[in-house]
């Protein structure tokens, strides 16, 4: 079974919440307009995707878990992580039993400035592979996104960054959080995203959803493909042996 990433670019039409528990929408209410607006996007297409994958009509009851990472509060239920990019929200759905971190990032949406204090915080491999890259701010983005997607993973945010670090060059990472990670990360023409699982995952499908014309399958991921397109970084956690000597 694989994992899903989902996305929903928003129009000015507001989100139908029928597959939204009644608790739920109240809650937004209190909640300033934009933000309102998205939070219900992000649940209904969650809902959406979980009618899709595993036939349950109306979304689960969600919990806050320690550090503010919502969750199902069913255990049996997969794992999930929310992501907004400008007017697109995304929606990462773990394989039962795995763990999903996603972000998503608009390229060439941050500041000469922002992305001089990303790099300020990388570690000497990860500033090395960059400056290497033929666009140093889109890869700065990328690396950041990556970043993002895996301390969502591991439930740290930003509080974990020292804990974490990449080697794109040799397409491995090491966390001191977890052990076993792995992250797919793709540059698009307007947007970078990454989607952080467990090991066990193999295969990731990408999908597009509208609400009037329903769902689009963009594209099915072989995770262990050695070819996943020209801008695609796919990082594994070090073997066990190997993380003192990257530490």
């Amino acid at each position: 079974m694989a994992s899903h990433f989902a996305r929903w670019t928003l129009v000015q039409t507001k989100a139908q919440v029928h597959r939204l528990p009644l608790q739920l929408v109240e809650h937004s209410a209190s909640l300033a307009e934009r933000r309102r607006r998205r939070y219900l996007a992000a649940r209904t297409l969650l809902a959406e995707l979980m009618l899709r994958v595993y036939g349950i009509p109306q979304l689960p009851d969600i919990r806050l878990a320690e550090g503010g990472r919502p969750c199902f509060s069913d255990p049996g239920l997969p794992d999930f992580s929310i992501s907004y990019a400008g007017n697109v929200v995304g929606v990462l759905l773990a394989e039962e039993g795995c763990r999903a971190g996603l972000d998503m990032e608009i390229v060439r949406a941050h500041s000469r400035q922002t992305l001089e204090q990303y790099l300020h915080s990388f570690s000497s491999g990860e500033k090395a592979w960059i400056n290497a890259q033929n666009d140093p701010s889109e890869a700065c983005t990328q690396i950041w996104t990556l970043r993002q997607s895996i301390l969502k993973m591991t439930g740290e945010g930003n509080g974990g960054f020292d804990a974490l670090r990449l080697h794109p060059a040799s397409g491995r990472l090491r966390s001191s959080t977890l052990a076993d990670i792995q992250a797919i990360c793709d540059v698009e023409a307007l947007m970078v995203w990454s989607c952080a699982l467990s090991p066990g995952t193999d295969r990731l499908q990408l999908w597009e959803y509208d609400d009037t014309e329903g769902w689009n399958s963009l594209q099915s991921i072989n995770v262990y493909s050695l070819n996943m397109g020209p801008r695609a970084l796919r990082l594994t956690s070090l073997p066990a042996e190997k993380q003192h000597y990257y530490s």
